[in-house]
């Protein structure tokens, strides 16, 4: 019984293909200003959501404000339904990418986002620090692995699960890594070989060569790599997926 209504919750068991064998990933980088951006460079814009967010974010500050009971009915009805249109954008993107990589014969290579409040920066001309943090909060991130991971494992696609530490500051041409081939947030050049791409489809380039590792050395077997440096895996771990 949950807001005046009832619901049944059914469970059911479905069997799931064995993983695929496959040669090559399809790199996942998350961000903000982009949601998902793939190895092959498709993006999936994050700036429609982050204006859904704004509204919804205002609209709770001026029912706050007023504090009449129609107001507050009002809130109880905008509550839940951010959640519900992130989770619909998040089943949308998720099923586009596993579709895409069963429809080329790929796996799908994704990055760890444990501490990822702390991996995404800013510059001084951007917003501030605490915003940015709220925008990070205000994204199911985690939601959007977990349908990733489900659907592909539905589909047969295999999954593994990368450090994503530097791969926003590697060339994804020569591996060169420096902080400053990373220009802005959309800008990478290198500084060694001048090789010049979108940042965001750089590092899904990378971690697509992550996967592509994993896969080699684990077939068909999903694990979580735990790199300390460049593409040099350190330690490997069995997904949960």
């Amino acid at each position: 019984y949950h807001d005046g209504e009832f619901h049944l919750l059914a469970t059911c068991n479905v069997e799931e293909p064995e993983p695929e064998e496959v040669d090559e990933m399809l790199g996942i980088d998350f961000g903000i200003e982009n949601i998902a951006t793939d190895s092959d460079g498709e993006e999936h814009s994050g700036r429609a959501v982050d204006a859904k967010r704004e509204w919804y974010e205002k609209r709770r500050v001026i029912l706050q404000s007023v504090g009449t009971r129609s107001a507050k009915r009002r809130l109880q009805q905008l509550s839940g339904r951010q959640q519900r249109f992130q989770r619909d954008v998040n089943h949308c993107i998720s099923k586009h990418l596993v579709q895409k990589a069963k429809g080329t014969g790929r796996g799908i290579a994704i990055e760890d986002l444990s501490g990822i409040r702390d991996r995404t920066t800013v510059s001084k001309a951007q917003r501030s620090r605490r915003a940015t943090n709220r925008r990070l909060s205000n994204w199911a991130f985690h939601d959007l692995r977990q349908k990733i991971e489900y659907k592909a494992a539905l589909a047969g696609v295999p999954v593994y699960v990368v450090d994503p530490a530097y791969t926003s500051q590697t060339c994804s041409q020569c591996g060169h890594r420096e902080k400053a081939n990373r220009r802005s947030q959309s800008e990478f050049v290198c500084r060694s070989c001048g090789h010049s791409q979108n940042a965001d489809h750089n590092a899904a380039r990378n971690i697509a060569e992550r996967g592509n590792f994993l896969a080699r050395a684990f077939v068909n077997e999903p694990m979580v790599a735990s790199e300390a440096s460049g593409s040099q895996a350190s330690s490997l771990g069995r997904a949960a997926a």
